[in-house]
């Protein structure tokens, strides 16, 4: 989500970033992505590989980050993948497999190596505890029962990670890999500029710095758009129109008088795709008093049609352009995919949810009693 909302940092300059990899386990098929720091996909490609062995090469003009995955029974393997940032002039080696990958090349990628070393059992730590409560709330433990463990646990594990990045930061102030490694300390904005500030003022205007920053201007943005979220409910859904399926103009307001689902979703977006069957069945229970606006984002024309007709979405459809006017990403503070929007027959804002979450549908039960 946060990836998606970055903006850039310091201006940049090109170059090519190499990569030869022996990865184990990648068999003979990959899915290649490189994602900049603004978000944005540059590549996004299927390759065939022998023996493991991958060799790539792109132009850069900014950081960003390769992702490569291994293709098992025609599915991402999550298991057998690497990810590293990536930096226009830069050159990388992976050897290993699994966790245990390690990287060297240019001086970067083994200051960097060196780095993450340091770091990654208090992050693996973090993340381990974030993976059991993400996987005891899908076994249905309550809530709060999670949320005040989260509270009691978390806090130190979050500190440990910070104590081990900013003792590198502090150690190596004017390295390169000083300020990327800032960009795994996630969404802890005070640590990240607490070691930003730590950094000589060359390595805060490298281009490694520019992931950091653009977590740190995420962040603003994810603050912004929450604030605009808190100030909708209750008050008049924002208008807006856009052209539907059969390219013919659909306003929101046309749609008063029955209770709305303003469904924002993309066709690369895995939690959107899952949370389908379940719309389906609420739509066809509740159609004659509820309607379902799907908007579109961040897809090409032909990907966004083909997935309402590979999935047989029954109701309304809408393409949002993010790059022209009149949009609803920025009315409606849409920070993270799937967002729904619920507006009342009056055409208020009555709830908005983020993510594919049950307690929706428990939602929709109680206000169409």
């Amino acid at each position: 989500m946060l990836a998606g909302m970055m903006t850039m940092g310091a201006m940049a300059q090109g170059g090519k970033f190499t990569v030869n990899s022996s990865y184990k386990g990648l068999g003979d098929s990959i899915k290649v992505f490189l994602v900049d720091a603004s978000g944005e996909m540059l590549v996004q490609e299927t390759r065939a590989i022998a023996g493991d062995k991958v060799d790539m090469t792109f132009d850069l003009d900014n950081v960003a980050t390769l992702y490569v995955f291994a293709i098992e029974n025609g599915q991402l393997s999550v298991e057998n993948s690497f990810s590293i940032p990536a930096l226009p002039g830069e050159y990388a080696v992976i050897e290993g497999g699994g966790d245990d990958y390690t990287y060297s090349g240019s001086q970067f990628y083994r200051d960097y190596y060196e780095a993450y070393s340091l770091v990654k059992a208090p992050q693996e730590a973090a993340r381990a505890f974030v993976k059991e409560c993400q996987n005891k709330f899908s076994l249905g433990i309550p809530e709060e029962e999670i949320n005040k463990e989260y509270e009691e646990k978390y806090p130190a594990l979050e500190q440990a990670l910070a104590d081990a990045v900013l003792g590198y930061v502090k150690a190596h102030p004017d390295a390169d890999a000083s300020a990327m490694l800032l960009s795994d300390l996630g969404t802890d904005d005070e640590h990240i500029k607490e070691g930003a500030a730590l950094l000589t003022e060359r390595a805060r205007n490298s281009v490694a710095a520019n992931m950091y920053k653009g977590i740190l201007s995420a962040i603003e943005m994810e603050k912004a758009n929450q604030e605009i979220q808190e100030g909708l409910e209750g008050n008049l859904a924002p208008d807006f129109t856009l052209n539907d399926i059969n390219d013919k103009p659909l306003a929101l307001s046309s749609l008063r008088g029955k209770w709305v689902i303003i469904d924002f979703w993309g066709s690369w977006c895995g939690w959107c795709i899952k949370g389908f069957p379940m719309m389906k069945e609420y739509y066809a229970k509740y159609n004659d008093k509820m309607e379902i606006l799907g908007v579109d984002c961040n897809d090409t024309v032909e990907k966004w049609k083909n997935a309402v007709a590979k999935h047989e979405l029954p109701w309304l459809h809408v393409y949002c352009d993010s790059k022209k006017g009149d949009n609803p990403l920025v009315l409606y503070g849409v920070q993270g995919f799937p967002t729904k929007v619920v507006v009342n027959p009056e055409g208020k804002i009555a709830k908005i949810i983020v993510g594919e979450d049950p307690a929706f549908y428990d939602y929709l039960d109680e206000v169409m009693k």
